[in-house]
């Protein structure tokens, strides 16, 4: 592996998708092929991955977190911010931010 951060981002994004991705294999006689997606698509993230990055991050949210600021949901938006409070991601999605208020009762 190489010590290039854009490598080393690849390759946890692989690990990543194979751990709680749609990973799918094709079974040949003598050959097996894992399907991955291209994870960079026009120098952004590919958004079937950034889903799924936030999908996984809001299953292991807690009403906790809620109340101390780190998701907030406002105006149909719902927001991710990091330790420092500061926005990081937002989701306008309306099933992604159903899911997680079922999820926690709000």
């Amino acid at each position: 592996m190489s010590n290039d951060p854009i490598s080393k981002l690849e390759e946890a994004l692989k690990k990543f998708w194979a751990d709680y991705g749609r990973s799918n294999t094709v079974n040949g006689i003598h050959t097996e092929i894992v399907i991955e997606p291209k994870f960079f698509l026009n120098g952004k993230l590919n958004p079937e991955v950034e889903d799924l990055l936030i999908s996984v991050y809001l299953s292991h949210t807690t009403l906790e977190d809620v109340k101390k600021g780190k998701v907030t949901l406002r105006n149909g938006v719902m927001t991710i911010k990091d330790k420092l409070g500061k926005p990081i991601a937002e989701i306008r999605k309306l099933s992604m931010i159903q899911e997680f208020s079922s999820q926690l009762g709000i």
